[in-house]
Parts: structure tokens; C-alpha cells; sequence
């Protein structure tokens, strides 16, 4: 599975780096380093509300609060 968040402008100063950092604790608390990978990319085009992050099809807009919540949501669930 890959993860693709921005680190456009908009979205760093909405705290990308925060939420690329949670990611990155979680999947390796969860032991997914061989199933989930994390990617980088600037601007996604979706620059309105929080951090953009990209599952599959699917576009999310994340705060750096929210990211253990969209993780088990939406990640766990599709392992």
C-alpha cells in the first residue's frame, strides 16, 4: 500500500511534517514497513482544508491530531 502526503507550501505550513513524522512511528509500531509505503509530493491540488494524503483513489485532508485516527481508520482496515 502507498501512502503519498504533501509537502507542498500550503500544506507544510498545515503541519505535513508532523503528519509524514506520526506515519512514519506508526507504521513501524505496527510492523508495516514491508506492506505500507510513505511518499512525499508537492502540491496536490488540494490546498483548501488540512494536509492532503492520497490512499489508493481516495484524497483525505489530515491534521498532525488526526493522523493516529485516519491511520487506524482507514489504513488498518485495509491490510
Amino acid at each position: 500500500m502507498k501512502i503519498i502526503v504533501c509537502i507542498g507550501s500550503s500544506c507544510h505550513l498545515k503541519g505535513s511534517r508532523l503528519v509524514v513524522e506520526q506515519l512514519q512511528e506508526l507504521i513501524i509500531e505496527n510492523k508495516l514497513e514491508d506492506k505500507v509505503s510513505l511518499c512525499g509530493s508537492f502540491c496536490m491540488n488540494n490546498c483548501i482544508s488540512g494536509v492532503t494524503v492520497e490512499v489508493g483513489d481516495k484524497v483525505y485532508s489530515l491534521q498532525p491530531e488526526s493522523t493516529r485516527a485516519f491511520f487506524e481508520e482507514e489504513i488498518m482496515k485495509r491490510l
